[in-house]
């Protein structure tokens, strides 16, 4: 866990889910997969080429800007418009298939839940937000939750979390983002006024309740 500046008293924690509220190597794995074979069926190309033009963009983007690119950002360079990127979204994940619920990020939650309004900022579509919180056992200890179909922008754009923000009704300064990306999750936030807290997976979230000295 690496934290940032944090505000003095945080009244919101801005959760990123993947790789953050659960840790599945193969389920990330499967979701860019089965975008990228989705995307070659719909260019009539093999599967390996679209994920090698995949590659392609993602490395000369990181060369320009010194960051990550969102798959959603990628895919709409090949000619994928977002709204196309949420409905396959839609259509080919299906998180229960993938995890199950989790009795201790639970646990963890509703303690900080007492204390904090607690949202969801994910680069899949709200759906699928909320269809992984209820698969964890944790979707009625969020607020918002704000996907890729909201404000039709990836992080790291500022646009979903501004909206994230608003829909919590906080100021980016009384907030903390929560995530496992460094150019995704915690420098955007970081560049709004919010605090961030860097997590390598969901044994560090785990640690959270502890950290804001609210242990179990």
């Amino acid at each position: 866990m690496k934290v940032f500046t944090l505000p003095p008293e945080p009244l919101g924690l801005v959760f990123d889910l993947d790789s953050t509220l659960y840790t599945h190597e193969a389920y990330a794995r499967f979701q860019l997969d089965v975008l990228v074979r989705r995307l070659a069926r719909e260019r009539g190309e093999a599967e390996d080429r679209v994920a090698a033009l995949v590659k392609d963009v993602r490395d000369r983007r990181r060369r320009e800007t010194g960051s990550e690119t969102s798959l959603g950002t990628v895919f709409m360079e090949l000619g994928v418009p977002i709204e196309t990127s949420v409905l396959w979204r839609e259509e080919l994940i299906v998180p229960a298939d993938w995890i199950g619920a989790d009795p201790r990020l639970r646990e963890v939650l509703a303690v900080l839940g007492e204390h904090y309004a607690i949202a969801l900022l994910t680069n899949n579509p709200r759906s699928v937000g909320e269809a992984s919180l209820a698969a964890l056992g944790v979707r009625d200890l969020f607020g918002p939750v704000v996907g890729l179909d909201d404000s039709l922008r990836s992080k790291p754009d500022p646009a979903p979390f501004r909206l994230i923000f608003s829909r919590l009704g906080l100021d980016a300064s009384s907030c903390i983002s929560i995530g496992d990306r460094m150019d995704v999750d915690i420098e955007p936030a970081l560049a709004l006024g919010a605090g961030a807290i860097l997590v390598e997976g969901v044994l560090e979230v785990y640690k959270l309740a502890d950290f804001f000295g609210k242990g179990t």
